[in-house]
């Protein structure tokens, strides 16, 4: 049917059927699994609700173990089409990041006795509208224990994920967790360590959070960290005392690779760092960073994330 748009022009509104929708999608996916059965990357292809249905009911989808699905229009009814897939109950590795996922999505997720997709080892939820609730939804959900690597950041984690964190027992093979651009603040992470999950992490990514030298001080002080041999604690609030904390801090010796660049500490601050007695195993120390502005480093498209200049703007 002609739309008129002004003028005398005439725009067809065309929308594919979910036939057409199928053979153009298996078109591209037939190709893509010949050349390597175990691995596709469709990030920015434009996938939505009837694209992941066609993915996740075509039969050679069966031998993947690793699907890029970033950069989409994946919503919360796509999300559970995904992992409620027979067809892809073998994937390892799942990208999600920079789609349409909301709270509900993921606490629906959490909730549903279908879930298919239980031999996830990596999985990537960053920058999507998760909020709070849901994403400590996921940390007591049981369908996970196999997962070894999870990135929630960009996303709205706060304290009350912190204390899921800090109670949960039902991601024993976790390794690495990223959390980076969240709202915990000294409270959330005295629930944090309370748990058994920091002793197990080997990699943690605390950037741009709520970190000030309260906070700071508990992390370094915790008698936990065994595990622990990457540390990212860049663009946060802490100062020359947290500083102090984290160059004095035992728990942390075992750290290889730390990364505190634009905090709030001086040259005093950093010293205590740098000469630390108890971070003996440092084999990569960030101290200092610039101010990048490279487009893959800057959320434009959500600047209510981006970490503001003034420590108390948050």
């Amino acid at each position: 049917m002609g739309i008129i748009r002004g003028g005398d022009a005439e725009y067809e509104e065309f929308e594919p059927s979910y036939e057409e929708k199928t053979e153009k999608l298996e078109a591209i996916l037939k190709p893509l699994l010949e050349e390597n059965p175990d691995s596709i990357k469709l990030s920015g292809k434009y996938i939505a609700t009837d694209e992941v249905k066609i993915i996740g009911s075509y039969s050679p989808m069966k031998s993947i173990k690793s699907l890029d699905l970033s950069d989409n229009q994946i919503n919360d009814e796509a999300l559970l089409h995904l992992f409620e897939s027979d067809i892809l109950s073998g994937l390892e590795e799942l990208y999600l990041q920079i789609n349409f996922l909301t709270g509900q999505g993921l606490s629906k997720l959490a909730q549903s006795e279908k879930i298919k997709l239980t031999n996830l080892k990596v999985l990537v939820l960053s920058d999507n509208r998760l909020n709070d609730s849901s994403i400590a939804e996921l940390f007591l959900s049981s369908h996970f224990q196999n997962l070894k690597s999870l990135d929630v950041g960009w996303n709205e984690a706060g304290n009350e994920t912190a204390k899921a964190l800090g109670e949960t027992k039902k991601f024993p093979e976790l390794k690495i967790l990223k959390m980076e651009r969240g709202y915990i603040d000294g409270e959330g992470f005295e629930e944090f360590v309370k748990g058994e999950l920091a002793d197990q992490l080997e990699e943690v990514d605390f950037s741009a959070n709520k970190i000030n030298d309260a906070s700071m001080k508990i992390l370094a002080q915790a008698p936990k960290w065994k595990s622990l041999k990457i540390l990212r604690l860049s663009q946060n609030r802490f100062g020359n005392e947290g500083a102090k904390a984290l160059g004095e801090s035992v728990s942390m010796s075992g750290l290889v690779k730390l990364y505190v660049g634009r905090n709030y500490f001086d040259e005093e601050g950093a010293q205590a760092i740098y000469e630390s007695k108890a971070l003996t195993s440092l084999k990569t120390l960030i101290i200092k960073e610039g101010v990048d502005e490279d487009a893959g480093l800057v959320n434009y498209s959500r600047p209510e994330l981006l970490r503001p200049d003034d420590p108390n703007a948050i």
